[in-house]
């Protein structure tokens, strides 16, 4: 719901600043303070490298005009090099520290204001040639601020209005220029600041817009990621029972057998199918039938002795287990244990059930055990499995089998193992489990 507002508070702003007119460029809150917090980084690292090239060309100016200059040169050289640059080297180097907005921003104004401010006090009372450098020096002062330093607009607006200030006061007491070069310099001046700040104004709106742009792009690319990996857990999963399905078995089992053949650990699979479910189908309902099914997938999961172990349903009423680095004696186990839950517990409540119409539910299991690697492949594995389910079958039902696999897919005569083969404390167990699926 949260990312949803937030996606459309997106598209809004998008959209606002993607208009004909000139929108303000700031953000609502919230993605103002996100866009904060994303580029601050990159903008502290931005005005302390321009901050550093900005303090070295301003210093060679300094030693230029003091070698060139009148005899006032050494009033501007002291306050160039000995007040404002360290000053200024300061405020560059706490830009390595990502300081907060309102810091970063209002110390490189305040360094920005006092270059330009005193240009006008070096150039005061010299000559009118000096008079026209100081102007020279303010307006650059006022493009760098708005346009090389990029301060946001605010921030840029405050200081143009200052150093605009600072001309105005500097024209009234400078008795070098006639008014028609006073004026034409305040031209000059309110002009390079009219621009100036149009092109800051702009550089805002623009960064923003690219901003949400990204965000938008970068919140569907998350969107469609969950939506990608939802579908793939619902085309891996069976609808009704909840276990892998057919083919995440086939995709899975592929790179089972290739991990265990490379491990040179056993690999056992249980085939298991829910005795005479046909009839339990024509006696009950297809509904009932359903409940069989998800009931039995449940106790199939309980059964499993942890995330290694995988089950799935393979077709209709027949169930599929996986279990790596298993011995037969283990897997035979865990089938038996399988058995023994669904006996105990696979029959989902009847209502109003007629003496005779309720059929108990049971499954069979076959079980086989190879090493892969040796002359096997994952079919053998399963057929062998397969046969020695149908053995179960065969010898009543409701009972677990083994059979050994052989590279032609053949089985030997099945191994038998009855529920009494299993101690008392399992048996125990395997009740109390049973007694907690049914009353909770």
């Amino acid at each position: 719901m949260e990312s949803n507002s937030i996606h459309n508070q997106v598209t809004r702003e998008i959209e606002r600043l993607s208009g004909v007119k000139l929108e303000w460029p700031k953000l609502p809150p919230m993605l103002e303070e996100r866009f904060e917090q994303n580029i601050a980084q990159q903008r502290a690292t931005h005005l302390w490298y321009q901050g550093f090239i900005a303090i070295v060309l301003f210093d060679i100016f300094a030693l230029i005009d003091y070698f060139i200059g009148d005899g006032a040169s050494w009033r501007a050289i002291i306050l160039r090099v000995a007040v404002i640059t360290p000053l200024a080297l300061l405020v560059n180097a706490t830009m390595r520290w990502n300081p907060g907005k309102i810091y970063r921003e209002t110390s490189v104004a305040v360094v920005i204001i006092l270059v330009g401010l005193s240009e006008l006090y070096i150039g005061a009372g010299r000559s009118s040639a000096a008079s026209a450098y100081a102007q020279a020096g303010l307006i650059i002062a006022i493009l760098f601020a708005n346009l090389v330093m990029r301060l946001p607009f605010s921030y840029a607006f405050s200081t143009s209005v200052v150093l605009f200030a600072g001309d105005l006061v500097f024209f009234h007491f400078d008795h070098f220029l006639t008014p028609s070069e006073r004026t034409l310099g305040l031209t000059l001046t309110g002009f390079s600041t009219l621009m100036s700040m149009v092109a800051n104004f702009s550089f805002g709106r623009h960064l923003r817009l690219v901003y949400l742009m990204l965000l938008r792009n970068e919140m569907q690319s998350e969107e469609l990621a969950f939506v990608n990996a939802e579908l793939h857990r619902i085309s891996s999963r069976d609808n009704l029972t909840g276990l892998a399905n057919r083919h995440s078995f086939e995709l899975y089992c592929g790179t089972l057998w290739q991990q265990t053949m490379t491990e040179g650990t056993l690999l056992s699979a249980i085939v298991i199918d829910i005795d005479r479910f046909k009839a339990v189908n024509d006696l009950r309902g297809h509904l009932y039938g359903d409940k069989v099914l998800t009931r039995v997938a449940s106790l199939l999961q309980q059964s499993l002795r942890g995330k290694d172990d995988f089950a799935a349903r393979f077709g209709g009423e027949e169930f599929v287990v996986l279990l790596p680095q298993t011995s037969q004696r283990s897997a035979l186990i865990v089938a038996e244990r399988i058995r023994k839950l669904v006996e105990v517990a696979g029959s989902p409540a009847v209502e109003a059930a007629e003496p005779g119409t309720v059929m108990p539910t049971t499954v069979s299991c076959g079980v086989a055990t190879c090493l892969p690697g040796e002359g096997y492949c994952i079919e053998d594995l399963l057929e062998a499995a397969d046969k020695a389910l149908y053995e179960a079958k065969r010898s009543g039902r409701n009972r677990v089998c083994a059979g050994e696999v052989s590279a032609t897919g053949s089985s030997h005569r099945p191994e038998e193992m009855s529920g009494n083969r299993i101690g008392a404390q399992s048996e125990s167990n395997l009740r109390a489990t049973a007694r907690k699926v049914l009353w909770g």
